[in-house]
C-alpha cells in the first residue's frame, strides 16, 4: 500500500468542510482519513460514506450530465457545473 497516491483528509479540511456546511463525503479506496481528521468528522456530525454508498452521488453527476447533453454543454464547463451541484446539495468527495 503506496501512501503517495493517497487523497489524505486533514483535521483542517473537516473543520473547512464544516464552515461551510458539509453534511457527508465520499470517499473511496485511495482516500486515507487522518486520526485527527476522524474524531472532527463525528464532532462535526458530517457522515462518511465509502464508494459502495455512491448511488445518491452517481444519481446526481447522471441528471446533471443528461442535462448537459441535451443542452450541448462538453468538457469543462460540464465538469464545472456537476461540481457546483454537488456543492449545493452540501456533499464533498474525499480529497477534493
Amino acid at each position: 500500500m503506496s501512501v503517495i497516491n493517497k487523497k489524505l483528509i486533514t483535521k483542517q479540511d473537516v473543520d473547512k468542510w464544516y464552515f461551510e456546511g458539509i453534511k457527508e463525503i465520499y470517499v473511496d479506496d485511495n482516500t486515507m482519513i487522518l486520526p485527527g481528521a476522524k474524531d472532527a468528522l463525528m464532532a462535526a456530525g458530517i457522515t462518511v460514506k465509502t464508494k459502495k454508498d455512491c448511488s445518491e452521488l452517481e444519481q446526481i453527476k447522471k441528471v446533471v450530465d443528461e442535462y448537459c447533453k441535451e443542452k450541448n454543454i462538453n468538457g469543462e464547463e460540464k465538469d464545472r457545473i456537476i461540481k457546483s451541484v454537488i456543492a449545493k446539495c452540501n456533499i464533498k468527495v474525499g480529497g477534493e
